[in-house]
């Protein structure tokens, strides 16, 4: 995490798309491009799911990093907390959406105690439930889905099943030996 001014915004962007980036390439398979354009996108209290925020950042044009940093320098006063994750990851390009927590969403009796706080940054990559532990590397655009994803979530639902089986047989060996 790291405090945010009006000032250094856009080096502070910079930096933490570089460490985002080097993120997604310890933690994923793909190639990720250093060729970034961003998008934008507020952080609502009722959350969309996966698919609706992938339709709704679909039809959004990705912009230069100085554009969004016009953009969120309009209201950065309001500015509570920015996330950048990696949106869609290609060969030759990388798009990174930054999502934003307005202030003005908090609880008043919140709001008052931070109001005049910089806003924070984070960096962040969504892991898939079905990964099988934290070394295996994964699709950065799993969230995008398509048929890999859906056959990873297949694998892991059926992972799932064999993993509760065996552990309720078990549980039930060791009820007959106590018993």
């Amino acid at each position: 995490m790291k405090t945010v001014t009006k000032n250094n915004i856009e080096q502070n962007l910079k930096e933490a798309t570089s460490s985002l980036l080097e993120l997604a390439r310890n933690s994923c398979w793909n190639k990720i491009s250093d060729n970034t354009s961003y998008i934008i996108s507020e952080i609502k209290n009722d959350v969309p799911n996966r698919t609706e925020r992938k339709k709704a950042n679909d039809k959004k044009k990705p912009k230069p990093l100085e554009k969004i940093t016009t953009e969120l320098k309009a209201f950065y006063e309001n500015l509570y907390d920015i996330n950048l994750y990696i949106f869609k990851s290609e060969k030759e390009s990388t798009i990174i959406e930054i999502q934003y927590y307005p202030k003005s969403s908090l609880e008043s009796d919140f709001y008052e105690t931070v109001k005049s706080n910089e806003p924070m940054l984070h960096c962040k990559i969504g892991l898939p439930h079905y990964r099988k532990n934290d070394t295996e590397k994964f699709d950065v655009n799993w969230e995008l889905g398509g048929i890999r994803h859906e056959w990873n979530n297949f694998l892991g639902k059926i992972r799932f099943k064999i993993y509760e089986y065996k552990y309720l047989k078990r549980k039930r060996m060791r009820n007959k030996n106590v018993g």
